[in-house]
């Protein structure tokens, strides 16, 4: 029985403005369905979030222009009612149960010096040219307990009981927004008066809907005078309290420069304009969307768990029929546990016990460690979010294989591989990518086999556990693309199909000191040729000897193990996260990282994949699954070259006994700095007497008994957001 670990999340408030702009409009298609035959999901209250809800407010233009016609059948005021009534529906209903929401409604002031006026023309309830119809909280209870859930349907019936503006007539109600703006900045001040535990924790953003030109106090002057730009207050918004001000201009306001400029002042960039009932729906549902990624995700972001997995690249993991031969496509582990790392049922596309993927909750990124001399632990890719497409391109033979070194990545070996950095050659990740294989040298014992890569383990966990210290220093910055906190969970994930060539002592330190630092290491033997006595002192030692190592004999139970391990993360369900299904990858202003190749199958028992990789051709037989064809093509980002300056090439040659010769390799050294990842140091041997081979059965790396092949199938990747479903 597996022994469970326990997870803690809290979230940090924070801003990243502008993380995924414009990312909205993949959103704005409909509203999201409840899945066929599920119970409707129940609005999770704060006091169960790991965060605290951000505070939304709608200030809606209610001047008498509003009751022009939007379309030949639907005024603006009606339109605007629509669209707002299908906002608080859209996407599941996630506005309403995320944010605290408020309404607030504008007109002019007939008399400023004069406390309590009313406009004649207006029976809603506008005083002083505005009316809060739906607050945040309730001001009359004790403890000012804030609203939640049920603010949506309020608005709702707000609207329907404000009735259009002035009766339905076209003039009577002016539009003074910066008396709004005001009124929306004071009312914030008191709500962070009447809760002081909010101070610094809580965010906030308004969203301002209308349809003209700006006014005096009075209504009775256009974009004048200057002081009553409401420009000024959405500026002191965000310059001094970081709350956004979005703006959704229709009618007489659409596509017009004092809205761009009331939005940019705002930090929100232009105004989004609407030109007619359709549009207004998908305007709004547009910012719905820019909130969640503004103000939301980096709130969320410290609490989405990192898992680092750390992957056997070792020889003996391309090796079948006990070690003796090059392993087909298909065949070896190396392109099984690929298929488990980045197949089409990976472990990215495990369903959690939320009903979720793994990619929807989950920053992963992955390792490979090797020989010692030269060092090959590498950094395949950092952690972050929907990285499938980088864990398959990374792990590619045919990413590493370019004439003349290598033509088939299947072939005998000698094979040279040429590793590449997929962010500066095709397929032009944003997030810098390394592809990596291990050696197949030439040794005349085994002609058929491929030596050269060792298992020094401890190589791989001293990389990840520097490589662990680097990256919490800097997602802990105020200005961290994906922060994280003292709180955020993160766990390794060891993958190797044979015996360490490290000392125990090796190995031990820094398991010991990354459980010691909150990290706890999962151990998974992969093959039926490991150690078992290794693999426990492992498991025992990157987990305080609170949990046993994971037995994966084949791909299956490779798969069952990382769905045995993730599902014991802990998620909070109020927070919008990753969806993988469109490609946004922020640092990059490209086009969405293409696939590496794309397949389809049949039931057939047998079948090849020929596919462009990275610019590199490779043809894939399996004997799992059937044929398929596909190339991949991509865009890179403005201004990055085609011709990689960080190749690094290795060739080796040699012979050497599984009893104990040495091969003879030669080395093509890389320039001083490679860019291929690795750590750069030369390690240090474990027991000194590995040569490299890493193939023989006798030394626990050769075995691939029990292991059947697979086709690859990748599925796209890449950031926005996504609520539970």
């Amino acid at each position: 029985m597996r022994r469970l670990g326990t997870a803690a999340s809290w979230w940090r408030i924070g801003v990243q403005a502008g993380l995924l702009v414009g990312i909205g409009l993949a959103f704005v298609g409909g509203i999201e369905p409840a899945p066929v035959g599920a119970a409707p999901n129940p609005c999770q209250k704060e006091a169960g979030c790991s965060f605290k809800k951000p505070l939304f407010g709608i200030i809606l233009d209610y001047s008498s222009s509003m009751n022009e016609q939007f379309d030949v059948n639907t005024t603006r005021w009606q339109g605007v009612v629509d669209a707002i009534t299908q906002a608080v529906s859209f996407d599941n209903g996630y506005i309403a149960e995320n944010f605290i929401l408020g309404l607030i409604r504008f007109g002019h002031d007939p008399d400023p010096n004069v406390a309590g006026t009313k406009i004649p023309a207006d029976k809603s309830g506008l005083i002083d040219g505005q009316r809060l119809d739906v607050g945040w909280y309730d001001e009359k209870a004790p403890d000012k307990p804030y609203i939640e859930c049920t603010n949506g349907d309020a608005i709702v019936a707000a609207l329907a009981a404000a009735g259009p503006p002035s009766g339905g007539n076209k003039v009577g109600i002016g539009t003074w927004t910066k008396g709004a703006m005001d009124f929306a900045k004071a009312y914030l001040a008191q709500t962070v008066a009447d809760h002081p535990g909010d101070m610094g924790k809580r965010r906030a953003a308004f969203m301002v809907i209308t349809d003209g030109k700006w006014t005096n106090p009075q209504g009775n002057m256009t974009l004048g005078p200057a002081n009553q730009d409401p420009a000024i207050t959405a500026a002191d918004l965000y310059t001094n309290q970081e709350v956004p001000t979005y703006v959704v201009a229709i009618g007489d306001a659409e596509g017009q420069m004092f809205a761009d400029t009331l939005a940019t002042a705002g930090g929100t960039g232009k105004a989004i304009g609407a030109k007619d009932p359709l549009a207004l729906v998908d305007a709004l549902k547009a910012v719905i969307v820019k909130v969640q990624v503004d103000v939301v995700a980096p709130a969320c972001a410290p609490g989405l768990p990192r898992v680092m997995v750390l992957m056997d690249s070792s020889s003996s993991m391309l090796n079948y029929k006990m070690g003796t031969e090059h392993a087909p496509a298909g065949m070896g582990g190396w392109d099984l546990a690929r298929d488990a790392l980045a197949g089409d049922m990976s472990i990215f596309d495990i369903v959690l016990n939320n009903n979720n993927k793994v990619e929807e909750w989950v920053h992963l990124g992955i390792s490979v460690f090797g020989h010692n001399a030269p060092a090959e632990e590498k950094l395949i890719v950092q952690y972050g979010p929907c990285r499938k497409p980088n864990f398959a391109w990374a792990l590619d033979p045919a990413s590493s294989c370019e004439a003349p070194g290598c033509v088939d990545p299947y072939a005998v070996p000698p094979i040279k591989w040429t590793f590449k950095d997929g962010s500066i050659n095709p397929p032009f990740f944003a997030e810098k990518t390394v592809s990596h294989m291990p050696k197949c040298d030439f040794a005349a014992q085994v002609p058929k086999a491929c030596i050269g890569s060792g298992t020094y383990t401890h190589l791989g966990l001293n990389l990840i556990q520097a490589n662990l210290a680097a990256y919490q220093a800097e997602c802990k910055a105020v200005d961290a693309v994906y922060p994280c906190d003292d709180q955020t969970d993160f766990i390794n994930i060891l993958i190797t199909d044979g015996k360490y060539n490290s000392t125990d002592a090796q190995v031990q330190m820094p398991l010991e000191a990354m459980y010691g630092a909150g990290v706890t290491t999962y151990v998974i033997g992969f093959g039926d040729a490991v150690d078992v006595n290794q693999l426990n002192k492992m498991a025992d030692w990157g987990s305080g000897n609170l949990l046993d190592y994971y037995d994966a004999n084949n791909q299956d139970q490779l798969e069952m193990s990382l769905k045995g391990i993730l599902e014991q993360l802990s998620f909070d369900e109020c927070c919008s996260v990753n969806d993988c299904s469109v490609i946004v990858d922020p640092g990059s202003d490209s086009d969405p990282d293409p696939l590496p190749f794309e397949s389809t199958s049949s039931a057939s028992s047998s079948g090849t994949d020929t596919g462009t990789t990275g610019g590199a051709t490779g043809t894939t037989d399996s004997t799992r699954t059937g044929t398929g064809t596909g190339t991949g093509t991509g865009t890179g980002t403005s201004g990055l070259s085609t011709t990689s300056a960080d190749t690094t090439s290795e060739v080796s040659t040699g012979s050497g006994a599984s009893s104990g010769g040495t091969p003879t390799t030669t080395m093509t050294p890389p320039t001083a700095t490679t860019g291929d990842g690795s750590s750069g140091s030369s390690g240090s041997g474990g027991s000194g007497t590995d040569d490299g081979c890493g193939c023989t059965a006798e030394e626990g790396h050769g075995g691939r008994g029990g292991l059947g092949g697979a086709l690859l199938v990748l599925g796209v990747a890449g950031l926005l957001r996504r609520r539970r479903a």
